[in-house]
């Protein structure tokens, strides 16, 4: 069996990502497994001992991979041929390179396709992200329409994760058995065993174990949702901490908060925690019953087992076990008659 010998040039490469790694990092990726050596220009490369094939590749063919290159090198020697170009570089027999012949001819499968502006730049990322679908299903994650997905190659799928139509995962952490549903956005997000995330967006934050969120929800800023957790639609959270049980199933903004383990969060209720100059904390014990259209002013401290009624404006802190109640004496007058 031949074997191969690659030289990589980096010179001159367009360092825009594509699919979470920049052309000449997909090509590293590509020679894995398979002798290679980093070169500035072609009079570098040389002839390795045993080597049965050259290739010498420049940064703009991102697709090509050593199993590849492998694969061309065995239909060269069923056929006659001394080389292939590849993008700006070539792949030629040992006997070719020793002697100096340059390819006469240009290889034209997918996989050779040249980066040379915006068009073939996005047929290459939507190449290189069916890729990357198609290697988590071989690893046992569940994707049902790969050409649909966008998984870029910085996230890991656990065995048994699903990644629904149209959902964009980003640098993140999907655990075994959890759902990513279609039209979701993860970026820089960690998602636990077994929770769900519905038609919502999680940015830079981490969701545990069985907790739910969404449809419609946004997590962004370091928001830290517990085992169990539920996060409804319409609910903003913003760098805070709910613990685990905490629910909040609809119409709600939790910023800069932390909420103890099972409380329950109201419709409608605001942690309000910027007072025109600064961002200021709330903390929520546990088992706190919070009332719909509650408004939270920041600074604030909770006790636990408290409960407060709806409609309640808190401006100072409760004691644990204290029902709180801060809102307007309802006042019914007679109609006025003409």
């Amino acid at each position: 069996m031949k074997t191969l010998f690659l030289y990589l040039i980096r010179s001159g490469a367009d360092e825009r990502p594509l699919a979470g790694l920049t052309p000449y990092e997909w090509l590293l990726r590509g020679a894995q497994g398979t002798p290679c050596r980093e070169i500035a220009d072609e009079s570098e490369a040389t002839l390795p001992k045993g080597a049965g094939g050259v290739a010498i590749l420049y940064w703009d063919t991102p697709l090509v991979r050593a199993s590849d290159l492998m694969t061309l090198l065995g239909e060269m020697d069923r056929r006659g041929i001394d080389g292939y170009e590849i993008g700006a570089g070539s792949l030629r027999t040992a006997a070719a390179f020793r002697r100096g012949a340059l390819p006469k001819r240009r290889c034209v499968a997918p996989f050779a396709e040249r980066l040379s502006g915006e068009e073939s730049r996005g047929g290459i990322e939507r190449a290189l992200y069916r890729r990357i679908a198609e290697t988590s299903v071989q690893n046992g994650a569940i994707i049902t329409d790969v050409d649909s997905v966008r998984i870029d190659a910085k996230t890991r799928l656990e065995a048994g994760a699903i990644v629904e139509p149209f959902a964009i995962v980003v640098n993140s952490f999907v655990g075994k058995g959890a759902r990513i549903g279609s039209f979701s956005t993860l970026e820089n997000a960690t998602v636990g065993a077994g929770a769900e995330i519905v038609q919502s967006v999680v940015r830079d934050s981490a969701v545990g174990a069985s907790a739910t969120v969404g449809p419609f929800a946004y997590l962004r800023m370091g928001a830290r949702v517990g085992e169990g957790a539920r996060i409804g639609d319409f609910v903003e959270v913003k760098k805070s901490t709910l613990a685990a049980g905490v629910k909040a199933a609809h119409l709600a903004y939790i910023g800069d908060a932390e909420v103890g383990a099972g409380t329950n969060v109201g419709c409608g209720t605001v942690f309000a925690n910027y007072d025109g100059k600064v961002k200021r904390e709330t903390r929520i014990g546990e088992r706190v019953f919070i009332g719909a259209n509650t408004n939270l002013v920041a600074p604030l401290t909770v006790g636990d087992d408290a409960y407060i009624a709806a409609a309640s404006t808190v401006t100072r802190d409760v004691p644990a076990g204290a029902f709180v109640i801060g809102r307007v004496r309802q006042e019914v007058k007679e109609k006025r008659r003409e």
